[in-house]
């Protein structure tokens, strides 16, 4: 019989795969147990070692199979000539080969227990030094392994189309530079999975789905609304948390218990002016002017009115406006004496365009000069980087904005400096920073939160203040945190 044959009940595991490190157990042989180890190592020590000319050649046939990169089958050959024969000239030869095989076969866990126990009963072996070697390899691998078995899981789903490129690569560096940053000195590594979207609601599925498979613990994605929305019944179904960085549409999270929009929603944002305006400026009686058929004004507006009712304030007055030209004559639609009863006036101007915006804002603001007692105005974020200051100061404006970032800030430069080391000299859009705060929050909290418990952790967690971000999730998985920023001597500052 071929020696080979003689332990044909190894064949099975004789595959490309990882040989566990609890080994195959021995295999009756003609009606013999097979010696194991420790009865080898038993012998004499003053015996000289002996050949055994069917352990060489099983050894041969070991080699062949670990020069052929069948390491599998290598390490059973060697393992053969160390525990069927009692010990011969090829005994630590077939132990440290065992070794290698197992290391090459990356099974790092079974290397290491191998070569200490080889190191520890055969200290005077000729091959000491190698098996130190491969020891050392071995036991860095396996620290590398536990790491990543122990890794945060980040998926991110994002479109890879042409036009969608600058976007995501944008707001993928800002992750990578978070994820960086957390990986130099933690014991808890983040890796990441990405999967495209293709700019399709099928595809935003798709990609959910393929990383909830992988085991991901949370996916940043998808970018845009319909897709979100499409994507977050699956991840609802595949339990996964899903934080879509952009999206506003309240249909979103609506109803979903792993999804958290990140981006405060467009209602949420006129919700927010409310509490500042009536319980910290204590602006009690206001009114609100929205443009009819523009959703995002008018969902603004309804937003704020609600919540100022809520918080008991009085709304004077909600003027619908239906279009460009009723915004400059709102003085004259409103009447001077209601602008002039109540203590403060939402303006949610909006407009595609910021330009076509700040132009909108600047010509009703010249009218409203006109009133004899102008109200305090507040607006949204269009009224960002505004260049008529001046004149914005004289009202007193105050805007809600889910984007600010301080500049003087010791953060922002590092971040600033890292960006343009990664992205070639560029500096950071918008994006980036986004996907550097997301991505922050949410390892932030996977550190002592599972994938199962991240969703009710998410809704618990205290207000996180971020590059460019802030972000507070309340009971209905949509961030409320916001900046308030107003003009004053002619600048903008940061009001809280």
């Amino acid at each position: 019989m071929n020696l080979r044959g003689r332990f044909a009940c190894f064949a099975s595991a004789r595959i490309r795969g990882s040989v566990r490190s609890s080994y195959v157990r021995p295999c009756l042989w003609a009606g013999v147990l097979l010696l194991a180890v420790g009865s080898a190592f038993a012998q004499p020590v003053g015996d000289p070692v002996p050949r055994n000319a069917q352990a060489e050649a099983v050894f041969e046939e070991g080699l062949q199979a670990f020069e052929s990169e069948d390491y599998a089958a290598a390490y059973l050959d060697f393992r053969a000539v160390y525990e069927q024969y009692a010990v011969h000239r090829k005994t630590t030869a077939a132990l440290l080969m065992a070794g290698k095989a197992l290391y090459r076969n990356r099974d790092y866990a079974g290397a290491v227990e191998l070569l200490t126990a080889f190191l520890r009963d055969y200290p005077t072996s000729g091959y000491r030094e190698a098996a130190g070697r491969t020891l050392g390899f071995a036991q860095q691998k396996h620290r590398e392994d536990e790491l990543r078995s122990n890794a945060i899981h980040l998926g991110i789903a994002l479109p890879l189309s042409a036009n969608d490129e600058p976007l995501t690569q944008d707001l993928f560096n800002g992750v990578r530079l978070a994820v960086n940053a957390y990986n130099q000195t933690a014991m808890r590594p983040v890796r990441m999975t990405f999967r495209d979207t293709r700019n399709t609601e099928e595809g935003a599925r798709q990609a959910v789905t393929a990383l909830a498979n992988a085991g991901v613990d949370v996916i940043i994605g998808p970018l845009y609304s319909d897709e979100a929305e499409a994507a977050a019944g699956t991840a609802d179904r595949e339990q996964v948390v899903l934080v879509p960085p952009l999206a506003t549409e309240e249909a979103v999270a609506q109803g979903r218990r792993f999804v958290f929009q990140a981006n405060p929603t467009i209602t949420m944002r006129g919700a927010v002016m409310a509490r500042l305006a009536v319980d910290d400026l204590r602006l009690r009686r206001v009114g609100v002017a929205a443009e009819s058929g523009n959703s995002i004004s008018e969902r603004m507006a309804e937003g704020f009115q609600e919540e100022a009712l809520r918080r008991g304030g009085e709304v004077a007055f909600f003027e619908l406006l239906s279009g460009a030209r009723d915004w400059v004559q709102l003085p004259d639609l409103v009447g001077h004496d209601a602008l002039a009863s109540v203590d403060a006036l939402y303006l949610p101007i909006h407009r595609d365009n910021d330009r076509d915006a700040h132009r909108l804002i600047e010509e009703t603001l010249r009218n409203l000069a006109a009133v004899a007692s102008p109200p305090r105005l507040l607006g949204g974020s269009k009224w960002r980087d505004v260049a008529f200051t001046r004149q914005a100061s004289t009202f007193g404006v105050v805007y809600a904005d889910d984007f600010y970032v301080d500049d003087a800030r010791s953060e922002v430069l590092t971040f600033k400096r890292t960006y343009r080391e990664l992205a070639e000299g560029e500096q950071p859009g918008r994006l980036a920073y986004v996907g550097y705060d997301v991505a922050r929050y949410l390892i932030r909290h996977l550190t002592s939160a599972s994938r199962e418990t991240l969703a009710d952790v998410l809704r618990e967690a205290d207000l996180y203040e971020g590059l460019g971000m802030r972000i507070k999730f309340n009971r209905d998985n949509t961030n409320e945190a916001m900046f308030f920023i107003e003009y004053a001597d002619g600048a903008a500052r940061l009001l809280r």
